[in-house]
């Protein structure tokens, strides 16, 4: 992420791939001062985010394309574009993108700074395992 002189951020986006859902991180916590972190993910038909939470951050979700099914602690809801669901930190929540079609979410934490840093350690881990494995194999 760089700043013109203007101050206005300019999105380049730093990119995961997580199984089969993409992510690309368009302002992270450095760029806001902590406030938020704004990623796109793209995900498949039938790939979802297990019942979970988080006890330091909230989050938003923006549906942009396809349709999600949304679990907010005891609450399901499908979601289409345009739509959007707040889940206040410590909410426990699960999403599975329905339907034929992809489906393309933007989504705000705050504050700023954890969810990029817990998505780099995952993914991280994810190379590592996979790594140990093929070297095992040989």
């Amino acid at each position: 992420m760089r700043r013109s002189r203007a101050g206005l951020l300019r999105l380049e986006g730093c990119n995961y791939t997580l199984g089969r859902i993409a992510i690309a991180f368009k302002t992270c916590g450095e760029d806001t001062n902590g406030a938020y972190t704004l990623c796109e993910t793209v995900e498949p038909s039938g790939s979802n985010a297990r019942l979970h939470r988080h006890p330091t951050y909230d989050e938003t979700f923006i549906i942009c394309e396809g349709r999600f099914s949304f679990r907010l602690g005891d609450e399901t809801m499908e979601l289409g574009p345009g739509e959007t669901v707040f889940e206040p930190r410590g909410t426990k929540h699960a999403f599975t993108c329905i339907g034929t079609e992809p489906g393309r979410q933007l989504i705000i934490s705050s504050p700023g700074g954890i969810f990029e840093a817990f998505i780099a350690d995952v993914v991280g881990a994810v190379v590592s395992a996979a790594a140990r494995a093929s070297r095992g194999r040989r």
